[in-house]
């Protein structure tokens, strides 16, 4: 980015929309991810009530495949560590992106309508007393 560019108003704006869309990426996915560990954890118990030689069907890529639960099971357990490492990591670099994107916002005295709205709201009140 040039010196130009780092004063535009334009471009400050858009960068900090940028920000904010991948900062609402992130978040979403982790909310999908954390529904999807939920529907891991409630397999891992039912198929922890029974018992190994059981058939068990699982969809593998659009096709259903017929196991075992002693054969599944240990599967879906590691899907689901791997689901919660991964809510770990990507919540760790929402955290990183929203920490820069405030930066960044602060930097260049960025105010979102609603924060505009409070500060004149509370000018006419400090103006008033």
């Amino acid at each position: 980015m040039s010196k130009e560019d780092e004063n535009n108003p334009d471009v400050i704006i858009n960068t900090y929309k940028r920000m904010s869309t991948d900062c609402q990426a992130i978040s979403s996915k982790i909310s999908e991810l954390q529904n999807e560990k939920d529907e891991h954890k409630l397999v891992i118990d039912l198929l922890g009530k029974l018992e190994p030689e059981r058939k068990a069907f699982r969809l593998i890529g659009g096709v259903l495949t017929e196991r075992t639960v002693g054969e599944v099971s240990p599967v879906v357990a590691d899907n689901f560590e791997g689901i919660k490492k991964l809510i770990e990591s990507l919540q760790t670099t929402l955290n990183t992106k929203d920490a820069d994107r405030l930066k960044y916002k602060q930097k260049h005295g960025i105010m979102t309508q609603q924060e505009r709205e409070i500060t004149m709201k509370n000018k006419q009140l400090a103006n008033k007393e």
